[in-house]
């Protein structure tokens, strides 16, 4: 199933379930982007606009196409470190220390079981953009 789970995560990379996060620092550091690099200082109010983050031509090949591919293999799954909706990388885990969506991996394995019943069920599903379109008959 690495394509259907690659289909969600790009769904998820074009529209973001949680648009904007905020956080305050909880230390002073250097944040790094490809081109700037900023001093936090503790205390500071942060905030990630994730639908511009995901957009990032320097980390996303052709950033505005729905590649259903784009995380299937090694670099796909280096991408993965790139994906931050559940206040960390996907490639992360939830600890005592990483805070974590705790349920970040049920979240997209049931999206990805909800894809493949769909799949299941048609001969053909189709569509153009972010817009899914399946027939009216059932497959046999």
């Amino acid at each position: 199933m690495p394509l259907v789970q690659s289909v969600v995560y790009e769904t998820l990379r074009l529209s973001p379930p949680v648009p904007t996060q905020f956080a305050r620092a909880r230390k002073d550091f250097t944040l790094s982007s490809n081109d700037a690099s900023y001093e936090i200082k503790k205390g500071e109010l942060l905030c990630g606009f994730q639908p511009l983050v995901m957009r990032d031509p320097t980390v996303f090949d052709d950033p505005e196409t729905f590649k259903p591919d784009r995380f299937v293999g090694e670099k796909g799954a280096e991408l993965l470190n790139y994906l931050y909706w559940s206040n960390g990388p996907q490639s992360g885990s939830p600890s005592e220390h990483n805070k974590q969506c705790a349920g970040k991996d049920y979240v997209t394995l049931t999206a990805a079981l909800i894809v493949a019943h769909m799949l299941r069920r048609y001969d053909s599903v189709g569509g153009e953009g972010l817009n899914i379109t399946a027939p009216l008959e059932k497959a046999k």
